[in-house]
């Protein structure tokens, strides 16, 4: 094979790039001189840091605590110190208990009450209320909260308590003992003192007393160091304190609560002195809450003895964005996929707490969402902290940070997927890899740690700029074509045993893929919510619920909001309807200045605000498209820094609806017709959408109700409903431009009762995105070339991603799986002549030979029992009988199935981890599942695929459950289809003419 030739879309290399890239990683060749920086023309990356003190008086005439925002979020670019061009940091109200997440009245908590003026007022029973950036430890790894709290007016004898709570988690209760609180401080009201570890019950690890007071002036200031030392000062007493022995570190960025508990209605707690001191914090991170977009990853307090070292522990927690994602190790190293071993990559570690560490040689984590560009820029930022080696300035090993075209890459920095990678050394040496091609720049002075930002211009502008510590190494155009949707990974090499590379402060200006999940219309002031905010309802599993407010003056709701996270409709301030009831609309002559106004009247409240819709399915309304425009550039105008949301009717995305080039995401409606519907007009939209760096939204339907979901309340049953949910989940996985699903709708606290199916597969799909919980890893596809017994992986979006050579070509059969356990699939070959097998664990050596079978059957390999591993099997065509080993060497199972000339086929068709078989008649295209290897009872036929194709299987979308496919020679080209059905879900091309298809689990 020569260099020239192609594998899909990456460079199948010849045995001499194969032998460079079986190298270790330490010995990739570099360029000798240094190269020029790049003609300055890069893109000025995202600053995703910024963080300031806090102050906040509390100082508000008493006159602005009134229904219904009672003051809490009212006047704060006056009360607090704010730096030029930002505003106040907002509070959101919640529950401040242990029983429930639903916040109460407003009222509970004013500020500045006549009776209390410029002081945070509590009143009622239980109640906190949350800062929307969180405290973050300055350069000397402290911060420090401070405020004076009266925990009973009027009482200084009592157990009632005042508290301040630091989590990790925005998602909190406030309540001082909650699971979720990482350090939680009582004050009673007779100077007890109490602090709280999450999860230690009603015990505290802490307790003290001062001398009973009217009010206690406190000061509590957290090291994050190594003495894990906790400063309480309270009226001048001063309390050194230690973590408790679960407590490693204590958390570099912590959401503050302040809240009360009260045993009687007439009792009231306040915050502040009223002369000036209400609350201060050393320092805040407005980066981390300041948009729906950007993703932050802390790597905080993570639990670390678990099977992936704290990998993907406590997500939503410890990334303090609106936003979570997962990660998958990988092995950092060129070629075909592998699982590094077991512990390579570990976050909070005992011995690197609240950090990502690379402990043991080689390896590297890959990001499973892609940064994406936005509209506004085109580009996409990515910074993180790497350490090279902890403790040293001066050898070579390194830190790496990598965008890949691929989904599944290996992380290696040199790989040929990567578009623009950065390999950082410890003693400051920089190499800049752009498609597996080095270019040396200039080192950087030696430092301990390395603040690396790089930021990509993608579609027609293909330029970068890459910053490490403020100094900009490279700004220009790049060689590499950089990819709108850009896979980040982390990586590390060492050259002796006992180094160690650490990884912090993780930030993406914006990811791609499922980010997004909420309800449309979860607050309506009409029929048939009637103005009750819904939310509340769903806030364990949403993250992303729409507003609509209609005449509704009232802005309370967003007091409940968490940072960036709510959606509201402007129709009321934008247009008019042309017969008061129906469905036309105009314009509204006086729109530019109701948005003015209405930005005014949200104040302080407008981070609360991720997104703005333009008027729903505007055109079905009767506007225009100019009207259209002049809208959202209107809105843009009055809420710059917001996401502009626009929904379609079906009708409009099987045209060309104009969509104005500045909104931001955009989607239409569909309800209970199917996933061939939504699929085929979700790929009409993308082909007239406005912008390429445009994202889409899709609308699940929720409720069978009357006069709600058009096309749902027709005889659709729960079953139906919840099904088209997974359908929607699964076109989501497929597509890193579907960033967002808004269910269609949140009708009540009995929605549960009516639609049981729907709300659990809402709730399960929802929890999955808001937590980033990892799901089933999506079937990658590969080839074998028999003329020189090379392996070509690629990622599931059909990126190449590495190959190499094993079983010596000719007659031998490919085989992919995981030999020796759960995770990544590795090669292996079947020499028919012989019926014999050989395994490869690391995708070079061969780790086991073994006979099994006899000459002419065909190879098979699953998990036959659910062992969590692969083992062989065979099909004999003379007797159509499956013969299955769980030990690669004695028949487990044997099952007739099929007919002569028939082909077999093996996978997971249920979900359940165990493989079972199937058949495939070339005659008629039917497949045939069997969801037993000791019954036969085939499901239905199902006829997919034309004459002349090659039956292949694979979890397509992600759904735990294997469906049918099928390659066909002629263009290389792979189909997945959908479960029970022949509706394609998956294509891509990879591969040349004579190549056998490979499917498995790789990326």
């Amino acid at each position: 094979m020569t260099l020239t030739q192609r594998l899909g879309r990456g460079l199948l290399a010849g045995a001499s790039a194969l032998a460079l890239a079986l190298l270790p990683a330490g010995l990739a060749p570099t360029t000798a001189a240094a190269a020029p920086a790049g003609d300055g023309s890069g893109p000025t990356p995202v600053d995703l840091t910024t963080t300031r003190a806090f102050s906040d008086t509390f100082r508000l005439d008493p006159a602005q605590d009134t229904d219904p925002l009672y003051g809490l979020n009212v006047g704060l670019d006056a009360r607090q110190s704010v730096p030029a061009g930002q505003h106040g940091i907002s509070y959101t109200r919640v529950s401040g208990r242990w029983d429930t997440s639903v916040a109460p009245d407003q009222w509970f908590v004013q500020t500045s009450h006549p009776d209390h003026p410029n002081k945070l007022l509590f009143a009622k029973g239980t109640s906190a209320v949350m800062l929307g950036a969180p405290a973050v430890a300055d350069g000397t790894g402290h911060y420090t909260v401070s405020t004076v709290i009266d925990p009973v007016v009027g009482d200084t004898a009592g157990k009632d308590w005042g508290s301040i709570v630091l989590s990790r988690s925005h998602r909190g209760s406030g309540y001082v003992t909650g699971g979720d609180v990482d350090l939680g401080l009582t004050v009673n009201s007779g100077g007890g003192l109490a602090l709280f570890h999450g999860g230690g019950g009603e015990t505290p690890f802490w307790t003290g007393t001062v001398a009973p007071a009217a009010q206690y002036a406190v000061s509590l200031t957290v090291s994050t160091g190594a003495d894990r030392a906790v400063t309480l000062t309270v009226n001048g007493t001063p309390f050194t304190v230690a973590a408790p022995a679960g407590v490693t570190r204590w958390p570099s960025s912590a959401f503050l609560y302040l809240g009360a508990y009260l045993s009687t209605g007439d009792r009231v707690t306040t915050f502040g002195d009223g002369a000036g001191h209400g609350l201060d914090v050393s320092r805040v991170d407005t980066g981390a809450t300041r948009r729906a977009e950007p993703l932050v990853d802390t790597f905080d307090g993570a639990p670390n003895a678990t099977a992936d070292f704290g990998l993907n522990q406590d997500l939503s927690a410890r990334q303090p964005s609106l936003i979570s994602a997962d990660y998958t190790a990988v092995s950092g190293v060129k070629g075909l996929a592998l699982d590094p071993p077991a512990g390579s990559v570990q976050v909070n570690s005992p011995a690197h707490p609240n950090v990502l560490s690379f402990p043991k040689g080689t390896s590297a984590v890959r990001l499973n969402k892609p940064a994406t560009s936005d509209v506004p820029t085109g580009a996409y930022t990515v910074h993180a902290v790497l350490t090279p080696v902890v403790g040293s300035t001066s050898v070579q090993d390194w830190a790496s940070l990598a965008v890949s075209n691929a989904s599944g890459g290996t992380g290696a920095v040199d790989a040929e997927d990567v578009a623009l990678g950065l390999r950082v050394q410890a003693d400051g040496g920089l190499t800049l890899f752009q498609g597996g091609t080095p270019t040396a720049l200039t080192a950087v002075p030696p430092a301990g740690s390395y603040a690396v930002s790089v930021a990509l211009a993608t579609g027609d502008k293909q330029r970068a700029t890459v910053e490490v510590n403020g100094t900009t190494v490279f700004s220009g155009r790049t060689a590499a074509q950089l990819p709108r949707d850009g896979y980040v990974s982390l990586g590390a090499h060492h050259s002796a045993a006992g180094r160690v590379t650490t990884v912090d402060d993780l930030r993406v200006s914006m990811l791609g893929g499922l980010g997004y999940y909420g309800y449309f219309d979860i607050r309506d002031p009409n029929w048939p919510n009637n103005g009750a905010n819904h939310a509340p309802e769903v806030a364990a599993w949403t993250n992303f619920n729409t507003y609509l407010r209609d005449r509704d003056p009232r802005l309370e709701f967003l007091d409940q909001c968490l940072p960036a996270s709510c959606v509201i409709d402007l129709n009321q301030e934008t247009v008019i309807p042309d017969v008061p009831g129906e469905w036309p609309v105009h314009p509204n002559p006086d729109a530019a200045q109701n948005l003015l106004d209405l930005v005014r009247r949200i104040g302080p409240n407008i981070d609360k605000i991720a997104a703005v819709d333009l008027t729903d399915e505007a055109y079905a309304h009767n506007l225009t498209p100019a009207q259209v425009q002049t809208q959202a550039e209107q809105i843009r105008a009055a809420f710059p820094d917001k996401m502009l949301i626009m929904s379609l009717t079906h009708y409009n995305a099987e045209q060309t609806a104009p969509i104005p080039s500045i909104v931001d995401i955009v989607g239409f409606d569909h309800y209970c017709f199917g996933r061939g519907e939504i699929q085929w007009r979700l790929a009409n939209l993308k082909t007239f959408l406005s912008s390429p760096d445009q994202h889409l939204m899709l609308f699940p339907e929720s409720t069978n109700e009357y006069r709600v979901a058009d096309g749902c309340y027709s005889g659709t049953t729960d079953a139906e409903i919840a099904a088209y949910n997974a359908e929607y989940r699964g076109i989501a996985a497929q597509d890193p431009r579907v960033v967002y699903l808004q269910n269609f709708r949140w009708l009540g606290p009995d929605q549960p009762d009516k639609v049981p199916l729907t709300v659990a597969a809402q709730r399960r799909i929802g929890t999955a995105v808001v937590n980033a919980t990892p799901t089933p890893v999506p079937a990658s596809v590969g080839v074998y070339r028999p003329s020189d017994g090379s392996f070509g992986e690629a990622a599931h979006n059909g990126r190449y991603t590495g190959q190499a050579v094993f079983g010596g070509g000719g007659d031998a059969v490919p085989l992919t799986g995981h030999w020796t356990g759960p995770g990544t699939d590795t090669i292996g070959v079947y020499h028919p002549d012989t019926a014999t097998f050989q395994l490869s664990n690391d995708n070079a050596t061969v780790a086991a030979t073994f006979p099994f079978g006899v000459p002419g059957d065909i190879p098979l390999v699953g998990d036959w029992s659910g062992q969590g591993r692969s083992t062989v099997g065979v099909y004999r065509p003379s007797d159509q009988y499956f013969y299955l080993s769980d030990d690669n060497s004695t028949v487990k199972y044997r099952i007739r199935l099929g007919n002569a000339g028939w082909k077999p086929l093996v996978g997971d068709w249920d979900g359940n981890g165990t493989t079972t078989v199937a058949v495939y008649d070339p005659q008629t295209q039917n497949f045939y599942l069997n969801d037993s290897n000791e019954t036969e009872h085939p499901r239905s036929p199902v006829r997919f695929g034309n004459p002349g194709d090659i039956p292949i299987k694979g979890d397509w979308d992600g759904t735990g459950k294997d469906t049918i496919g099928v390659y066909r020679p002629g263009d290389q080209t792979f189909y997945g289809a959908a479960e029970n059905s022949d509706l394609v879900i998956y294509r891509t091309k990879f591969g040349n003419p004579g190549d056998v298809p490979l499917v498995g689990t790789w990326g």
